[in-house]
């Protein structure tokens, strides 16, 4: 017991210097001491974790493997929508591993590659999703010319620029605190305002109606109603999106800026709620969408 007491100690001390504490970031070794310093978080990690990264595996593999099998949904847009599905994959993979790693070992250099790993895959996953949105607007605005002017060739290099610019972001966290803060709040903030010009134009399509004859009325407004039911639902990732990663930074956020003590369970259930967007996606892509949830059936011979 005195043994492991000691390791525990040599692992959690931080440089003594201030310079290598402001390298390394005081703000994530707060993360990291408070969350091994209660048991119940420990329980949490070993117990609950590798159930989520199973279904994680396995709905986001399913969802790759279908999107590749099936020649009819390599489009444009299903592009994105595997990009996606990667990050929530990776997550499973290499993310949540790396945390309960950094726990049962408590070291604060495994918790400090899954921070960054994290903020590397979370940042592309805000990425895609604001990706996705753009290319429901574009699909909207541009209508005969769509698939022109979004070609599968660009798309592809979009979602390389995503992980470029993800890796960017996510190393520059190690050296400025808040920046991926910034960042999500720059991604809400974007994907608010594309889904707000996403309701107008369908709202003057809607209007558009009242002055065509009543065969176009028909078809105008079964254009309109399907733009409208697939914006609805891609908003809707982006909402679940959301509402599993900002929990998490604004426990952390206000217990480091304003010195607020919260429950060991609250850290718990927020870190929870990340791990859980990653397996909650491949639902929402089978909702979302009915030739994925159709190819689905079929591949799995349902």
């Amino acid at each position: 017991m005195e043994e492991h007491k000691s390791a525990m100690e040599i692992n959690l001390s931080l440089p003594s210097n201030n310079s290598d504490k402001d390298r390394f970031n005081n703000g994530y070794f707060f993360e990291f001491e408070k969350y091994i310093e209660n048991e119940h978080n420990y329980m949490t990690t070993i117990y609950f974790t590798p159930i989520v990264i199973c279904t994680t595996l396995f709905g986001n593999s399913a969802i790759l493997i279908t999107i590749w099998k099936t020649s009819s949904l390599h489009s444009a847009a299903n592009i994105l929508l595997s990009s996606l599905a990667v990050s929530d994959l990776a997550v499973g993979l290499i993310v949540q591993p790396l945390f309960i790693a950094s726990v049962q070992c408590r070291m604060y250099s495994v918790f400090i590659l899954y921070v960054t790993v994290g903020i590397f895959f979370s940042i592309a996953s805000f990425f895609t999703v604001t990706a996705i949105g753009i290319e429901r607007l574009l699909a909207l605005q541009l209508h005969l010319r769509y698939h022109a002017v979004v070609t599968q060739f660009r798309v592809t290099w979009v979602v390389i620029f995503i992980y470029f610019i993800s890796a960017v972001i996510a190393s520059s966290s190690l050296w400025v605190l808040g920046a991926p803060s910034v960042v999500y709040i720059s991604f809400i903030f974007g994907n608010f305002v594309v889904y707000i010009k996403i309701y107008l134009i369908i709202r003057r399509h809607q209007r558009q109606i009242q002055h065509q004859q009543r065969q176009q009325q028909d078809n105008i407004f079964s254009a309109a109603k399907r733009f409208k039911k697939t914006a609805l639902k891609t908003f809707l990732v982006c909402i679940v999106l959301v509402c599993c990663y900002m929990p998490y930074s604004l426990v952390v956020k206000i217990a480091l800026i304003a010195g607020l003590h919260f429950p060991p369970k609250v850290y718990s259930i927020t870190v929870a709620l990340i791990f859980l967007n990653s397996s909650i996606n491949p639902l929402l892509y089978c909702w979302r969408d009915r030739e994925i949830r159709t190819a689905l059936k079929q591949l799995f011979g349902c």
